[in-house]
């Protein structure tokens, strides 16, 4: 049965986020872990999944290759570190992006989306670029523009000292450091998105 069995790490709202790093390989089932990642983002009841990817760079863009995926619901972080070239375990990735049941809530993800439909076939079904979303619901077009931590500053004026403290030495933090950031940048989109929902 899988479980997120990572660190667990609390928010500035006394909630905890529990994690679970995957250095995903050719017999690794990712499967269970989508799952619970689905249900929990059901069961808070607004359907939303905080997506993040990251790429190996190529010279030109038909080159770049999913390095790693970050899903975070408000309770759960899942952190998939992906081989090259991609393994048949990941085809369980491609009907959970296309699900119907769940948004996948991102920032500055338009050309992420881009690059998973053209690089890999990849195609997510309902996804919202949530500083779109703000810079509407707010009136203030800049929020359009913003990074993950500008943008949960602006609408949700949420104290960022934890994080900031974590990215001012990125070069130097250890896994847990970095997946505790992981953990904090997608709990904030969440609560961004859900104040938005209201």
């Amino acid at each position: 049965m899988a479980s997120f069995d990572g660190p667990k790490f609390k928010m500035t709202d006394g909630s905890y986020v529990q994690t679970k790093a995957i250095d995903v390989g050719s017999s690794t089932d990712i499967s269970s872990y989508l799952s619970l990642i689905r249900e929990d983002s059901i069961l808070n009841g607004n359907r939303a999944v905080i997506f993040d990817v990251y790429w190996d760079v190529g010279t030109k863009k038909s080159e770049w290759s999913l390095s790693s995926v970050k899903l975070s619901t408000r309770n759960l972080c899942l952190f998939l570190r992906l081989p090259k070239p991609f393994h048949d375990n990941l085809k369980d990735l491609y009907p959970f992006f296309a699900s119907k049941f769940v948004t996948f809530v991102g920032v500055q993800i338009e050309e992420d989306l881009n690059l998973l439909r053209e690089n890999h076939g990849l195609v997510i079904r309902n996804a919202i670029e949530i500083g779109k979303l703000a810079a509407k619901a707010q009136g203030t077009l800049v929020l359009e523009f913003l990074g993950t931590r500008e943008l949960a500053h602006r609408v949700l004026w949420s104290d960022l000292s934890r994080l900031d403290s974590i990215e001012a030495k990125w070069e130097e933090k250890g896994s847990e450091e970095r997946l505790e950031a992981a953990a904090i940048e997608g709990w904030l989109i969440f609560n961004v998105w859900d104040q938005l929902s209201e």
